[in-house]
């Protein structure tokens, strides 16, 4: 079975290709060993695949560049060892290597219906908006909501993202976040929605919040303080209230005790590309307080504060090794 540390290392040879090619896309005899690595391993073609992907978001956002095209271009050299390479991914997908890699891909229909949303954010923004009710609502990085306002209702649905809603008092409507899981009625409050791909966050800061699960009709009432997770097939167990996730409203990660990974994972939110980690300093704890318009200050202060350093192969693929 592959281990974490052997496919960071493959992700990082990949990345290096990247650069040599990029560096010189007319040598052929660059080109010729880049072939022989790609063939040599299984894992080769997998870990190309994965740096070009991301190289093509960056093409497909109008941030094109030479070694972007380049790359693309060498995509089908690797089609000869992909489907070798995808029983290898079975592989590291059940051993939980997958959880290494920051990209996510929520269902399409909700991409669909963010892209049409009336509010949106884009990768590292962060917007504070007074409904039409009088209600604040704050939009975290790549996040998309509309708001409906009826005789009776307020209807605020979250596509995609993270927001915090300050409710105002309005007796003849009720106020509710819904997602495809289900949706949050407020009850006099302050409190904070994430969607997931396969689930929806729900923290209460003030006052309480009524889930309605949209499979079965379940609900449950969340008092302040308190934090649950809404999945298609019920509603989780409820947790005691972490207020510091909610920090990212003035512009920062506050952390305390989290793994380095799991830091990185929230970081990466907010910038677009690949940030990886080391797994042998994964487990490092962090604590403290790092900015999230600016990513790379936060990661500069991560390694001041860590034996870590910063690896930047490419603008957009960063990894954490030790120092």
């Amino acid at each position: 079975m592959t281990s974490a540390q052997e496919w960071h290392r493959v992700l990082q040879e990949a990345a290096d290709w990247y650069v040599r090619l990029s560096d010189a896309p007319h040598d052929a005899a660059q080109h010729e060993a880049w072939r022989q690595w790609l063939h040599s391993q299984p894992l080769h073609p997998l870990a190309w695949e994965k740096i070009n992907s991301v190289g093509q978001r960056f093409a497909g956002l109008g941030e094109q560049s030479d070694s972007v095209s380049m790359a693309s271009g060498l995509r089908r050299a690797a089609a000869p060892g992909r489907r070798r390479a995808m029983g290898t991914l079975a592989c590291l997908l059940t051993a939980g290597v997958g959880g290494w890699l920051v990209w996510r891909y929520p269902p399409v229909q909700d991409r669909l219906l963010a892209w049409q949303a009336d509010s949106q954010t884009g990768v590292g923004e962060i917007r504070e908006l007074r409904l039409p009710d009088g209600s604040l609502l704050w939009l975290n990085t790549a996040s998309a909501v509309d708001f409906v306002m009826s005789g009776d209702q307020r209807l605020l649905t979250l596509h995609q993202g993270e927001v915090v809603v300050e409710t105002a008092h309005d007796s003849a409507r009720s106020f509710l976040v819904a997602t495809r899981f289900g949706t949050m009625q407020a009850l006099g409050t302050v409190f904070l929605v994430r969607k997931e791909a396969e689930s929806a966050h729900l923290a209460v800061l003030e006052g309480a919040v009524e889930i309605r699960l949209a499979s079965t009709g379940e609900r449950r009432i969340i008092a302040q303080g308190g934090q649950v997770d809404v999945t298609a097939g019920g509603i989780g167990a409820d947790a005691a209230l972490d207020p510091a996730q909610a920090a990212w409203r003035n512009r920062v990660l506050a952390v305390d005790n989290m793994r380095l990974e799991d830091v990185l994972v929230q970081l990466s939110r907010y910038r677009r590309g690949y940030l990886g980690v080391h797994p042998d300093v994964a487990d490092l704890k962090v604590m403290g307080a790092y900015p999230v318009p600016d990513t790379d200050a936060a990661l500069e202060l991560l390694a001041e504060a860590l034996p870590i350093r910063v690896q930047r192969s490419l603008p957009w693929w960063v990894t954490i090794e030790p120092r």
